[in-house]
Order: structure tokens, then sequence, then C-alpha cells
């Protein structure tokens, strides 16, 4: 009857600590919970309201919950921002459905003050940027991941973040515009900890070395084009950054894409198989100090490039050359190495009363450049491009750029050599921009060497070929002309040397248009050396020799006047 009595009274005790455990949680997690929920609720944010719907604790499993967390701006900040009577161009909205904290280490937090969580799960967030379509000139502050002041605490780690239908939008509230939108994304990655450096003083750091996200999807729909990563790898240890598949492509017809735009402006069909980042600086890249790269591989891009040039010129355009663009960036970058190896291009134009298109194709597409760099204590080195290339899948081409980037230099120099080949090869680019067939005719090679600035180039090309035969076609479509086919074969150097045995080396010069880019500069200039090669009355350096000779001497009997 005594054990009886004490098994009861067992029990009894063991009921009442279950109860009190019970109501020992219920209370504490209510205590927590409303705790929580008002601090958050009551947080002054200027030009923001923050607010939640509830957070739940559980003191048994050691999670907290808090549902609909909403950081909004404010009615009359928006309406300011519309107006551009901020003080800023932009405003943030970001929207949690639910945020989930698991394993939340209680020992450690009551009697260390260190907090330790090891799972964060983000349910449904959406990222908002409002912008009124002005652009701000204000500079981003540095932001500090090496010295984080954070009082109350003595330690902070959370192991793993998983976030779930993740969906950024760019917004321009003046036009009502998405100009940026991502289909929804869901990944995880491990988290970072918060090593102490000293009292109150952290350094942000990854808890592991790997970082991992696939399918990125990013849309710009006032651009109509897409943007995806099949997989982006951080490698923190190493500081290796890598890409596989990233693409930007257009999300209608290019034809279409092109026909929508007011100028003749390009569409790109971009495609990357694999992109990688050797020593990166994450912490100067995270901080905004700058983008500082010891070396960028870039294996198998494939791009297309099409014009409509039945479509008038941007006359207001300036594009810069990339030496002076690198000179007046305010960003410090610096790139020791970029590589490009197995790689194609091809570039299509769409040109008037033409009923073919203009086409230029490069394969086996290589391309070694160094010194990219903004930096001034970087820039007594030139930036130099090195292309190697199969062009029309035929010829050998090599081309080799250096560009200066001291503010004292203004002068770049570019040289090249193109290998032998059936000058037929080249008709679906000749026919359509000059009207001319090559109906036989060799190539041996071409080299040439130029210097140029902003605004004008000189140079010097050899181009040694045989038996040159064309046939021309009327202006306005692709009917031969047998009047001007005559012409032409009766009077161009059909081969170079000619009969005689001389080797004509001809000069190149062209005037930029300077609402044009560096490409056209480029080949505008060697196409006044084809020119004067070909042409019975081109410019050889030997009669532009002579034209000096002769303005020299007259000025010389002007000056003894």
């Amino acid at each position: 009857m005594n054990i009886k009595k004490k098994h009861k009274i067992m029990i009894a005790i063991t009921l009442g600590l279950i109860a009190l455990i019970f109501a020992a949680n219920l209370i504490i997690s209510q205590l927590i919970s409303k705790k929580v929920a008002d601090l958050l609720n009551n947080q002054k944010i200027e030009n923001y309201h923050l607010s939640i719907d509830k957070a739940k604790f559980s003191l048994f499993d050691r999670s907290m919950v808090i549902s609909q967390v909403h950081l909004s701006p404010i009615d009359s900040s928006m309406i300011k921002l519309k107006q551009n009577l901020l003080d800023k161009n932009t405003l943030q909205n970001i929207s949690i459905s639910q945020l989930e904290l698991r394993g939340i280490q209680l020992l450690p937090l009551i009697f260390s003050k260190k907090v330790f969580i090891k799972h964060l799960i983000v349910a449904d967030p959406l990222y908002q940027k409002f912008g009124n379509g002005i652009k701000s000139t204000e500079k981003q502050k540095p932001i500090s991941i090496d010295s984080i002041v954070i009082k109350g605490i003595n330690g902070f780690e959370l192991d793993e973040i998983k976030v779930k239908n993740l969906k950024i939008q760019v917004i321009n509230i003046t036009s009502d515009e998405i100009t940026f939108e991502n289909k929804p994304m869901s990944f995880e990655f491990s988290g970072f900890k918060l090593e102490k450096i000293q009292d109150q003083v952290y350094r942000l750091k990854p808890v592991e070395n790997l970082f991992e996200i696939k399918n990125i999807e990013v849309s710009f729909p006032n651009k109509q084009y897409a943007f995806s990563i099949e997989k982006l790898r951080v490698n923190f240890e190493e500081s290796l950054l890598s890409f596989k598949n990233l693409s930007y492509k257009p999300l209608i017809n290019k034809v279409k894409l092109a026909n929508s735009y007011p100028f003749n402006t390009e569409v790109y069909d971009l495609n990357i198989k694999d992109m990688k980042i050797f020593n990166i600086d994450l912490h100067k890249l995270v901080e905004n100090k700058g983008v500082f790269i010891d070396s960028i591989l870039i294996s198998q891009l494939s791009i297309d490039i099409y014009k409509d040039k039945r479509k008038p010129f941007d006359e207001s355009k300036r594009p810069q050359l990339p030496h002076d663009l690198l000179k007046k960036m305010d960003m410090p970058l610096l790139i020791h190495n970029i590589s490009l190896d197995s790689s194609q291009m091809v570039y299509e134009e769409r040109l008037e009363n033409k009923d073919i298109l203009l086409k230029v194709n490069m394969t086996e597409l290589s391309a070694h450049i160094n010194n990219v760099s903004s930096i001034k204590e970087y820039r007594d080195n030139p930036l130099n491009i090195d292309i190697h290339a199969k062009l029309m899948g035929k010829a050998d081409l090599n081309l080799n750029m250096t560009l200066p980037l001291r503010e004292d230099q203004n002068t770049f120099y570019f040289s090249g050599q193109l290998g032998a080949s059936q000058l037929k090869f080249y008709d679906s680019a000749i026919i359509p921009a000059v009207g001319l067939k090559i109906l036989q005719g060799n190539l041996q090679s071409l080299t040439f060497n130029a210097s140029a600035n902003d605004s004008n180039s000189n140079g010097a090309m050899i181009m040694k070929y045989s038996d040159l035969e064309a046939e021309v076609f009327k202006h306005k479509n692709t009917d031969k002309s047998g009047f001007l086919s005559w012409s032409v074969n009766t009077l161009v150097h059909k081969s170079n040397p000619g009969k005689n045995g001389d080797l004509r080396e001809v000069t190149m010069n062209f005037d930029r248009v300077m609402y044009k880019g560096l490409g056209n500069f480029l080949w505008k200039t060697l196409q006044s050396g084809i020119v004067n090669t070909i042409a019975p009355f081109g410019m050889t350096k030997e009669k532009a020799d002579a034209k000096k000779i002769r303005q020299a001497k007259r000025e010389k009997k002007k000056q003894e006047k």
C-alpha cells in the first residue's frame, strides 16, 4: 500500500513538473514573443514604417517565427521622392511573409551573451527599389566588414540560411515602369559569424568557404532582355568566383527588337559557357571600395550583334574610347589580366535599300587584355589588347592595340595581320557594304600599323593579292551593273605587286565620326587602306611622301616672300 502511495506521489510530482514546464514554456514564450513584437513594431526609421503581424517563440524547440514583416516607405516620403523633394533618389520596400529562426542556443545567450542560431529560413521575400529616374551624384559610402561595432553581445554565429521565392524589382515611380525583375529564386547557403577583434568590435566572416546559387533568372522588361546564370559559385578561401552558362538574350526576336528602337542601336545575344574570376578582393567589393581582380578567364563566349542601319544614328551620343573611359572612371578598378578562348562572334547589319544582310563572323576567337585600371598609380603602363581569330572562319587575323592610361598621353596604336585566303570569302560583308562581288582573286597577306587619338587616325598598309576580278551591283538592289563591272575590272589594280613588280604600300587615315565607337573608327581606318590599295588613284605611301615634300616647299616659298 505504501509502494502504491509512493507511485502516486511520484506520478503527481512528475505531472506537476510537466505542467509547470508547459506553463513556464507558455509564459516565457509569450513574454519573449511580445517583447520581440513590441521591439520591432516600435522601431523608428526615417522615411519608413516597420511592422510585423506576430512573433512566436517556442522554448521547446528553441525557435522563433516572425510573420508578415514589412519595411515600407511612408506615403509622404514616396510623394516627395516622385517630386524630387527628398534628400535621396531611391526608397526601398521589403516584405517577408515569414522569418523563422531554428536551433537558438539559450544557455550561451543567457550566460555569455553569445548568439548561436542553427538555421534562418526566409519565406517569400520581396525587395522593391523605387527610383524617380534621376541619377544620383552622391558616392556610395564604404561599408566596413572588418570593424563592425555591436553592443550588448559577445559573439554571433548563424550556420545556414535558406531563402524561398526571392523576388526583386526595380521600379521607376515617375513612369510607373518595372525596369528590373527576376523570376522567384530559392536557394540555401552557409551563414556567417562575427569574429571578435576587441570589445564590441567584430569582423564579419563566412561560416564555410563555399557559397553556391543555381538557376538565376532576371528580366529587364523595359529593355526587353533576360539575364541568366545556371550556376554561381564563390570560394572564399581561394577568392575565386565562377559562373556556368551565363547568358544575356533578347526577350523578343532581334529584328523586332531592333525595329522598336528610334536609332540603329545594337541588339546583343550573348552566352558564356564558363567564366572564372581569380583572386578577387571580396572585402573591398563588399565594402564599396572598388573592384580588384588578378585575372579573369572566359571560355566559349558566343556573341551575336545585330543592327538595323535603316534607322538613323543618335548623333547626340559620344561613346568614349576604352582608355579615356578608364581615366575618367570614379570607381577604383584594377584587373591585371583578362583572357578569352574558344569563342566566336557574328556581326550583322540591315542596310538601306539592300535585300541582303551584311555579315561578318570570327571563329576560334581568343584575346588577352592586360592592365585594365582606373587607379592612377597603375596607369603608368598602358592598356594592352591582343586578339586572334579566324575571320570569316578562313583567314588568320591578329590585332594588337596599345592604349595609354597616363593623363598626359592620348595617342594609341594598333597593328595587325590578315593571313592568306580567297577574296570571295568576304562577299557577305563586301556585297551589302559597297555592292561589289568578288568573282576571283587571292589574298596573300595584309599588314597594317597605325596611330590614332580621339579624333583621327593615320597609318600604313601593305595588302598583297593577285588576280582580282569583281562585278558591281546597282545601289538599290542586287542586280548586276554591266557598265560599272567593266569599269571596275578595267581600272582597278588587279594585283599587288603589279606587273612591274613594284609593291604598293598605301596610307590609311580617317577622321572619326564622334557619335560612333571604337569598332567603326578602326574599320574605317582599315577601309581607307584597302581602297587606296585597289583604286587606280589611291594614295600610296610614295605619293603621300611626295605630297608632303611639295607642301613643305610651298610653305618655305611663302615664308621667303
